[in-house]
């Protein structure tokens, strides 16, 4: 995933607990490559546990955070900095929604 280029061909690509393993470069490198092979009119989904545009909470993601940044090179992002990285890479329409079990979803939109 960080050597190849992505699969091409498809409409969607998902990270799901992914992105919270790598630093800002390696997150923004992987965005722009999904964008560049994703078909137009695709989707990038990022399931991942994010912060809130402040980076005030919610507590449990930031105390994930915190054992993140101890076990490797990344860390939680919040909602604003995946949002910026998706715009930054050419996405459009970056939607955010809360799951389960302390995660949410990032959609972003390849315009056709």
């Amino acid at each position: 995933m960080l050597s190849a280029p992505l699969p091409g061909g498809f409409d969607v690509h998902l990270y799901s607990n992914v992105l919270h393993d790598w630093d800002v470069p390696t997150v923004k490198d992987l965005v722009q490559r999904s964008f560049t092979a994703l078909e137009p009119g695709g989707m990038l989904i990022v399931h991942d546990a994010h912060l809130n545009d402040e980076k005030t909470g919610p507590l449990h993601v930031a105390e994930y955070s915190v054992m993140l940044m101890h076990a490797c090179e990344g860390r939680c992002y919040s909602t604003a900095e995946m949002r910026d990285y998706l715009v930054e890479a050419g996405f459009t329409n970056v939607m955010f929604r809360d799951t389960a079990a302390a995660r949410s979803v990032m959609t972003a939109l390849k315009k056709p």
